[in-house]
């Protein structure tokens, strides 16, 4: 089995950043969704959108599958990790989220 999990990063275009992982490859719902998006928008409510940039990766070979929790608090533990021959980049993605209150997408 191989873990799939992503970095993200957040940035309002009033210049406040916050980056965490996330389990898999979220969708612009899951990233609402998160503990780290919300905490963002409660600090910068008065943000006119937030710039996502999405890196994921798979870990390991075989069968892919979304890490853990437990997978995950390893993974925040040892960022060494990414640069590991292990880990592959499958993808990245950046959009913004406009108006936040009403998730509003645009794909850069």
């Amino acid at each position: 089995m191989s873990k799939v999990f992503s970095l993200v990063g957040l940035e309002t275009n009033t210049g406040i950043r916050d980056a965490g992982i996330m389990s898999g490859v979220p969708e612009v719902e899951d990233i609402q969704n998160s503990t780290l998006y919300r905490e963002l928008v409660e600090d910068c409510g008065c943000s006119d959108y937030i710039t996502v940039i999405v890196k994921s990766y798979r870990w390991g070979e075989g069968e892919p599958e979304d890490v853990t929790a437990e997978d995950l608090e390893w993974i925040k533990n040892h960022p060494e990790l990414i640069s590991s021959p292990d880990v592959a980049c499958l993808q990245t993605s950046q959009y913004a989220i406009l108006y936040p209150d009403q998730g509003m997408q645009l794909n850069m």
